[in-house]
C-alpha cells in the first residue's frame, strides 16, 4: 500500500506551524498554555504542497549495485512446543530499524526465501511505513529496504551483515538471528526462533477460528497464501474464497482476502472481509491494523482513530506506529489533549527511533497548544534523530521562531540595585 504521499500531505495541511506562532508573536504579557481546543482567531491552513517522489536515474548516473540473492531457511518455534496459531511473518531488520517482511511459515512453522526478494508481495499494513528521512518524502528508496547495507554502495556480499531476522506474531517476542558474516554460498539453514508470550496482551492471531478450520478450507487457505507468494492475485482471491465459504469463521482467510481485494482496489469489498473477520474473532489484531491503513488513505479521521483505539487496546506493544497514526487523526479532528497524549506514548514506544516523526508530529501538537518551550525541545528531538532530514532547514527556521516566541515571553530581569 502507498499510503505515505498522502499522510504526508495531510501532515502538510494540518501543521501550520508559523501562523500559529506568529498569531502570539505580539504577546508579551505572560506566558500561554490554552490548550487550543477553542476560542481565539482559527489558524489559517496553508495549501499543502505535492511531496516530491523519488527521481529516477538517468543514463549518465552509476547503476546500483544490487546484493546477490542469499537463499535462507529455518524455522519458527513457540517456547513450550506447541504448535503455531498459523503463519507466521519473518522480518528482517537492518541498521536503518525499518521492519522488512520476507515472508512467512508453513503451518509447520518452516520457512524459505531470498533474501530481499519479496518486498513487492508482502508490502501491507504489516510494513512500516516509515523508514530513511533523508529520502524525499521521509522514505528509503533502497531496493532492499536498507539505507545503510543491502542496498547503493555496499559490497554484494556484504549487503545484509547489519540485518538481523524475526519472527513477528502479536502478543509474542521473538529471537534474533545475526546475518553478519553470510554469504551467498554458506549453508542456507539459520536455525530456529522461538517466540515467546508477552504478558498483558488481549490480541490474538485467528489460533482459536484457525484451528477449528476443516481440513479442506486450510488446504485452499494454504494454496491462496502460495499464490500471493508467487504474485498471482486471482488464484489468491478464488482460495482464500474457498476457504471461508467452506468454514465461515475463518478470520485468518477473511483476512487474507481483504488484502488480496484491497491490492486490487476493491476497497468496499475489502472492508467488507476485515469486518468479517472481526465478526469471526474480535481479538483478532491485524483487520484493525488494515482498517486505519484504509482510513488513511481515504483522511476519513474519526475512522482512523476508532481503529487504532481497537487495535491498541488489544495490543500495545506489537505495534508503535499506531499511536503516530491516532495522534495524528486527533490532530486533524483538533483533539489536541488526546492528540498530544497519544504521540507522547508513540515516542515511547518507538523503543528502535525508527520513525523520528514523531518527535516532529508531537512537536506540532504543542505548537497547537501553545506550549513553545516543550514544542522547542521535540523539534530538536526530531533533528538529532535524523540529522539529515530533508526538511531539515524548515525545522530550523520553525526552531528560530520558537526561540524568539520563548524570548518574549521570559520576564525582564529586575537590577538588584538602583542605577547611579
Amino acid at each position: 500500500m502507498r499510503i505515505w504521499p498522502a499522510m504526508m500531505r495531510i501532515a502538510a495541511a494540518s501543521l501550520a506551524i508559523s501562523s500559529v506562532i506568529a498569531q502570539q508573536g505580539g504577546q508579551t504579557g505572560g506566558t500561554s498554555s490554552t490548550s487550543g481546543r477553542g476560542g481565539g482567531t482559527a489558524t489559517p491552513t496553508p495549501t499543502p504542497t505535492p511531496t516530491p517522489r523519488p527521481t529516477t536515474q538517468t543514463p549518465t548516473q552509476p547503476q546500483p549495485q544490487l546484493p546477490r540473492p542469499i537463499w535462507i531457511t529455518g524455522t519458527v518455534m513457540m517456547y513450550d512446543g506447541s504448535d503455531l496459531p498459523g503463519p507466521v511473518t519473518i522480518e528482517r531488520i537492518c541498521s536503518s530499524n525499518s521492519a522488512r517482511p520476507e515472508g512467512y511459515t508453513d503451518s509447520k512453522g518452516h520457512f524459505s526465501f531470498n533474501l530481499g526478494q519479496n518486498a513487492g508481495i508482502f508490502a501491507d499494513a504489516s510494513t512500516s511505513v516509515f523508514a530513511d528521512t533523508n529520502q524525499p518524502g521521509g522514505f528509503s528508496s533502497s531496493p532492499s529496504g536498507n539505507s545503510s547495507g543491502g542496498g547503493f554502495g555496499a559490497s554484494q556480499d556484504s549487503a545484509y551483515w547489519d540485518c538481523e531476522l524475526r519472527a513477528r506474531l502479536p502478543g509474542y517476542r521473538s529471537d534474533t538471528v545475526s546475518l553478519a558474516g553470510r554469504r551467498m554460498l554458506d549453508a542456507p539453514d539459520v536455525g530456529s526462533i522461538i517466540l515467546y508470550p508477552i504478558a498483558k496482551i488481549q490480541g490474538l492471531t485467528a489460533s482459536a477460528t484457525s484451528s477449528q478450520a476443516p481440513k479442506d478450507a486450510r488446504k485452499a487457505y494454504e494454496k491462496g497464501l502460495e499464490a500471493v507468494k508467487k504474485n498471482k492475485p486471482d488464484q489468491a482471491e478464488q482460495e482464500f474464497r474457498k476457504a471461508v465459504g467452506i468454514y465461515p469463521r475463518y478470520a485468518a482467510a477473511w483476512l487474507e482476502l481483504g488484502k488480496a481485494l484491497e491490492r486490487r482496489d476493491h476497497k468496499a469489498e475489502a472492508r467488507e472481509a476485515y469486518a468479517s473477520a472481526l465478526a469471526a474473532d474480535p481479538k483478532f489484531v491485524y483487520p484493525y491494523q488494515q482498517l486505519y491503513q484504509m482510513a488513511l488513505q481515504e483522511q476519513n479521521w474519526q475512522s482512523l482513530i476508532d481503529n487504532t483505539d481497537q487495535l491498541l487496546r488489544l495490543d500495545p506493544f506489537e505495534f508503535p506506529q499506531a499511536y503516530y497514526f491516532n495522534a495524528l487523526g486527533h490532530l486533524q479532528l483538533k483533539n489536541y489533549d488526546a492528540a498530544e497524549k497519544s504521540a507522547h506514548q508513540a515516542v515511547e514506544a518507538d523503543r528502535r527511533q525508527s520513525n523520528p516523526k514523531t518527535h516532529y508530529l508531537l512537536g506540532a501538537i504543542q505548537i497547537q497548544k501553545q506550549e513553545w518551550t516543550s514544542a522547542a525541545q521535540s523539534f530538536r528531538a526530531y533533528l538529532k534523530a535524523a540529522p539529515n532530514a530533508s526538511d531539515k532547514a524548515s525545522v530550523e527556521k520553525t526552531l528560530g521562531q520558537l526561540d524568539q516566541q520563548i524570548s518574549r515571553l521570559q520576564p525582564v530581569p529586575q537590577n538588584s540595585a538602583p542605577q547611579q
